[in-house]
């Protein structure tokens, strides 16, 4: 992950920013075990770096955005691919982002597959009357929603999907409840980090997860990465509102291509690639010379 990235030296001064912060970034990107690469705080500046540098390659290569947009984290990548923030401005958020997700209280997150969203914030609100945390953390694509909330709270959610019909309800390997109340700590404290730090207008329009919103203003895009660490990550609807924006096909920078199959099932008639080196980068031909960069999560 990201080997190809540091050899040809992009952006070698993030992995010098994540150094500084206490983690072997540059390290575990060549050598680093998956083990090694899950916690939050290192999942975070790694993906972030990876996505970056595979847009910016894109672009370099002729590619002319029209919107962005990127999942949890990858907003970061879609902020700084759309000029709101610089590159070690968005690392340095990034690593602090990540420092206080992973502290942040025990909880963990499931995916149900086979439930809409309605009947699944239902089965969320049950189990929060029984005094648990649940919520609904990321509404990915039609029949794939993610729940996120306390351990108690997230097997009780499981019970009462499979008796709902949901066809599997798989716990998720993360640090923590992500996109949850239990995330309110970490946020009112990230919040504080972003009050200090200059955003410009994007060059071109970014979609806001929480809200599934365009935003075109410094103001509105630092409002969508305030309200993200406790709010959910509308996916679907961020994704239809890239499309209205005027995106015609899609891109996906980063390592895997799981965006890449959301977006096929929320927009099936939209040409969809992921890319996630330098050599699929440049192979890479978009036809009208438009496209929306994702970033990766």
């Amino acid at each position: 992950m990201g080997r190809a990235l540091i050899e040809s030296g992009r952006h070698l001064a993030l992995l010098g920013l994540a150094e500084e912060a206490g983690i072997p970034l540059e390290r575990l990107l060549l050598s680093g075990s998956a083990d090694q690469l899950r916690p939050t705080e290192v999942a975070q500046p790694a993906l972030f770096y990876t996505g970056i540098g595979l847009a910016e390659i894109l672009v370099e290569k002729g590619l002319r955005p029209v919107a962005a947009a990127g999942h949890s984290l990858g907003e970061y990548c879609a902020v700084v691919a759309a000029g709101s923030l610089s590159a070690e401005q968005g690392m340095r958020l990034v690593l602090e982002r990540g420092r206080l997700m992973a502290s942040a209280p025990e909880g963990t997150m499931a995916a149900v597959l086979g439930l809409e969203l309605g009947a699944l914030e239902e089965l969320c609100r049950r189990v929060e009357d029984s005094g648990e945390c649940c919520v609904v953390a990321n509404d990915n694509a039609p029949g794939q929603v993610v729940v996120s909330g306390s351990r108690n709270g997230m097997e009780r959610l499981a019970e009462l999907a499979k008796e709902k019909g949901a066809r599997r309800v798989v716990p998720l390997n993360v640090g923590g409840a992500f996109h949850s109340p239990l995330m309110k700590s970490a946020a009112e404290a990230f919040s504080r980090q972003l009050d200090q730090v200059s955003f410009q207008d994007p060059s071109f329009p970014i979609a806001a997860g929480v809200t599934g919103a365009i935003s075109e203003s410094a103001d509105a895009v630092r409002a969508g990465l305030r309200d993200q660490l406790a709010g959910p990550v509308r996916w679907v609807s961020t994704m239809q509102a890239v499309a209205g924006a005027g995106a015609e096909s899609f891109v996906e920078c980063g390592p895997g291509g799981i965006l890449a199959g959301l977006a096929r099932r929320i927009l099936p008639n939209s040409p969809v690639v992921a890319v996630d080196s330098p050599e699929s980068c440049a192979a890479l031909l978009a036809p009208d010379g438009t496209g929306a960069v994702t970033g990766a999560a």
